[in-house]
């Protein structure tokens, strides 16, 4: 019994040997890495009383409801992201104060208590007779970025951007910067006709 325990000692000490000798270094947590699309924005063409591009990564795609006439989805199918669009004629100055409310509220209403802050920024385009808001949300919130756009007197459009998973803002939020910049490019194609 005592020769099997002195043969034992060296096995036991090479093999604690070859366990303290590796190193081992725990890989930092990552998110995978992103191949971005060329960015830019392209013509299209609708049936509706308005134009508008949209990036040329992206399709714009009819919004499936029969009733929505004029109602459009521009998928980004890379990012599993969606701006919707949704177009209603302006039957008088009082529609035109609803709709706006109606926005204005489709943004703060269910983001306000996820919301750790939310940038107003006024559309303002004299030359073509256009206005209107972009509403950047910042936290968690369901959707990062809304809009709405009209000529004041026969045309409204509202988009409200997502993700279609449920995300964390932070792992997003590159993805999120690269194609905001390419939906404001949007903003500044649409033209009612």
């Amino acid at each position: 019994m005592r020769l099997s325990k002195i043969h034992s000692i060296p096995i036991v000490t090479c093999m604690l040997f070859v366990l303290s000798c590796s190193n081992y270094t725990p890989k930092p947590k990552a998110y995978p890495k992103i191949n971005y699309p060329k960015s830019g924005i392209t013509s299209t063409k609708t049936d509706c009383p308005f134009s508008i591009q949209i990036p040329i990564y992206s399709e714009l795609v009819p919004y499936p409801a029969k009733d929505k006439n004029c109602w459009y989805n521009i998928n980004f199918n890379q990012f599993d992201a969606t701006l919707h669009l949704s177009y209603i004629p302006i039957q008088g100055q009082n529609d035109l104060d609803s709709l706006t409310e109606d926005a204005y509220k489709l943004v703060f209403k269910p983001h306000l208590q996820r919301a750790e802050e939310i940038i107003e920024r006024e559309i303002s385009d004299t030359i073509r007779g256009l206005s209107g808001m972009i509403y950047d949300l910042q936290g968690k919130t369901a959707t990062p970025f809304n809009f709405f756009v009209s000529d004041g007197q026969n045309h409204f459009l509202r988009g409200s951007f997502y993700f279609n998973s449920k995300t964390k803002r932070d792992s997003v939020l590159p993805i999120y910067n690269f194609i905001n910049k390419d939906i404001l490019k949007t903003i500044k194609s649409i033209q009612f006709k």
